[in-house]
């Protein structure tokens, strides 16, 4: 008599034991998936984090390409500019003479770009100008230089400035008491 029941009691046994192996695998094998999840979550949240940094750096360096477009330092240099801007700057500070020559157009040196002349599609090209000026005070010179950084459309640079007495020649208190004599850079980027 206790056969029928016994048999249908281990056969109940079984397949609970089976359904807890089967619950337990699955809650396992969901465990797992959850960790995986995890990581593909914290994986595509730190890609999406540098695709918003490369875009905001990206957006600064249009922006500030586009500072250097307006400015005109991006293509052909442009030297009749060059030219009216310093005697617009000789007139504006009242400078008696101010001689100048410019050197032809030459990429720029390596050693006063550590990276070198190439910057992308964009190569650094500088045309050496020798500064002779007459000054009452070394002020005259600071100011001319500001104005030239403040106005030119290209980077202008100071290589390389002396200042010294001008020989005594009259009694004249507003005649020009230093020679200046500078070379500056002018470098300005084109496209390759």
């Amino acid at each position: 008599r206790l056969q029928g029941p016994l048999l249908l009691f281990v056969a109940s046994a079984l397949i609970a034991a089976m359904a807890a192996w089967i619950a337990l695998h699955q809650q396992q094998q969901t465990r797992q998936a959850h960790v995986v999840a995890l990581a593909m979550d914290r994986e595509i949240a730190g890609k999406l984090a540098g695709a918003r940094n490369e875009e905001s750096e990206l957006r600064e360096k249009i922006a500030h390409f586009q500072t250097l477009k307006a400015r005109g330092l991006i293509g052909a240099e442009r030297r009749l500019d060059w030219v009216e801007i310093i005697g617009r700057i000789r007139a504006a500070r009242r400078l008696a003479q101010v001689d100048y020559e410019f050197s032809p157009q030459r990429r720029v040196d390596t050693a006063m770009l550590p990276g070198g002349a190439a910057a992308g599609a964009l190569t650094l090209k500088a045309s050496q100008m020798q500064l002779r000026l007459p000054l009452l005070h070394e002020g005259d010179l600071l100011g001319f230089i500001a104005d030239l950084r403040a106005n030119a459309p290209a980077w202008v640079q100071v290589r390389r400035c002396a200042i010294g007495r001008a020989p005594d020649t009259a009694a004249d208190r507003a005649a020009a008491r230093l020679n200046a004599d500078c070379t500056l850079e002018w470098i300005t980027f084109e496209n390759i």
